[in-house]
């Protein structure tokens, strides 16, 4: 399935494009759409950005100014990502209070770049701003006459200023006449829309697990169980435990080892994200199911050859090989984020090793391909029968599944 999300550069004095905001987007109609919350739209553009695309990709390296509201400030969803590239930009509904003056003044501790969103001046903002680095104003919704006054009070700060809406070279220039740092509007340019690809998540395992999640003795057998059927949720799961934010030397073999990595409360974190980002009521495409079946297949299959202790391992192959058909990128780009083991990256880009030979016979298997599966018979000495016996113990499951998600 496709996503779009869009950006619009920022200029500095010079003309020179220093950052991109982020924009949320839901089709090919380049501007937001009505009826969608502020938390909904920084959860996809998050979820985008990061879990089905590549950040600095997005921004060609530059830092990213992303809204957030007052939801994200609060629960501490900012946390989960690395504050490096990021502009974070503190939106007009956050008000001056006691409560959010702490949480700000922590977000700046950690490093932090903090911007205030359509700021508009009131006494209460004087003692954030020390914990900001720029302040926003939209110039059609508060002309520059009316606040160039206060300037000289946001240079004692050394704050920087940005003007957004600018639309004529006639604003441009009375912007930059009364020392403003940098520039954004239509004038230079309008949003870019941009298009990717994505797998799209089953809604009725997404809310499984979250129902599950949010226990106080959640079980990560259980919440197993869920992410292996549903291909998109184990790959942001897995983008996610890859970012920069983590550090970890040993690469994973399963989705419980990525779990128990995280530990309860970023996965608390990480699958409130998703929930808010789930936009998309459509249910598996026929690639993915067949994607679905694969993986069981081959955690079946590779016990038969003689190898049950890579069931785990050739459960991740079978689940991410159709990534490159269903993110439309080669295979070595689809699975570079991913902290996989080497097994599972020889099997899935050299095509070597016992995981790649049980994804050829699940795939012989599948396609009715008789001679590969009896070659594969002979070389490993399965039992036809016993064979036979798994792969329709894997239909049946998947028949169930198909019934529960209808």
């Amino acid at each position: 399935m496709r996503f779009y999300m869009a950006r619009q550069p920022i200029l500095n004095r010079n003309k020179n494009v220093v950052a991109y905001e982020l924009l949320f987007r839901n089709s090919r109609d380049n501007y937001f759409p009505q009826g969608i919350t502020d938390n909904v739209a920084t959860a996809k553009v998050f979820v985008n950005s990061y879990l089905s695309m590549d950040l600095e990709d997005l921004t060609e390296g530059k830092p990213a100014f992303i809204n957030f509201p007052s939801h994200f400030l609060r629960d501490h969803l900012l946390y989960m990502f690395p504050y490096k590239n990021i502009i974070v930009e503190v939106l007009e509904t956050v008000s001056p209070s006691e409560d959010n003056f702490i949480l700000i003044k922590e977000l700046f501790n950690l490093g932090y770049y903090l911007a205030l969103d359509d700021f508009v001046y009131s006494p209460e903002w004087e003692r954030f701003f020390p914990f900001f680095k720029l302040i926003k104003i939209d110039i059609m919704s508060t002309p520059l006459d009316s606040v160039s006054h206060l300037f000289p009070k946001f240079r004692q700060y050394n704050l920087k200023l940005l003007a957004e809406k600018v639309e004529t070279l006639e604003e441009y220039r009375l912007a930059k006449s009364l020392g403003f740092d940098y520039f954004q509007g239509y004038y230079f340019y309008k949003p870019e829309l941009i298009e990717g690809s994505e797998i799209g998540a089953t809604q009725h395992f997404v809310m499984s697990i979250y129902n599950e999640v949010f226990k106080s003795d959640f079980s990560y057998k259980k919440l197993e169980h869920y992410f292996t059927q549903d291909l998109d949720l184990t790959y942001k799961l897995l983008r996610y435990v890859n970012s920069s934010q983590f550090d970890h030397v040993n690469e994973f073999t399963s989705i419980k080892q990525t779990m128990i990595f995280l530990g309860e409360n970023k996965l608390r974190k990480f699958v409130s994200l998703i929930i808010l980002a789930e936009l998309n009521p459509n249910k598996p495409v026929v690639l993915i199911n067949n994607t679905i079946i694969r993986a069981r297949l081959c955690e079946e299959l590779i016990s038969l050859m003689g190898f049950p202790l890579l069931k785990e391992s050739a459960f991740l192959t079978g689940l991410l090989s159709t990534l490159d058909a269903i993110l439309d990128k080669p295979m070595n780009r689809a699975i570079e984020p991913l902290p996989l083991e080497q097994q599972i990256k020889r099997a899935l880009l050299n095509n070597h090793g016992y995981l790649a030979h049980c994804l050829q016979l699940t795939l012989a298997y599948m396609e009715g391909d008789w001679v590969t599966v009896d070659y594969f018979i002979d070389n490993y000495n399965i039992d036809p029968e016993r064979l036979i016996s798994a792969c329709d113990k894997v239909y049946s499951w998947f028949n169930q599944y198909k019934n529960s998600v209808q």
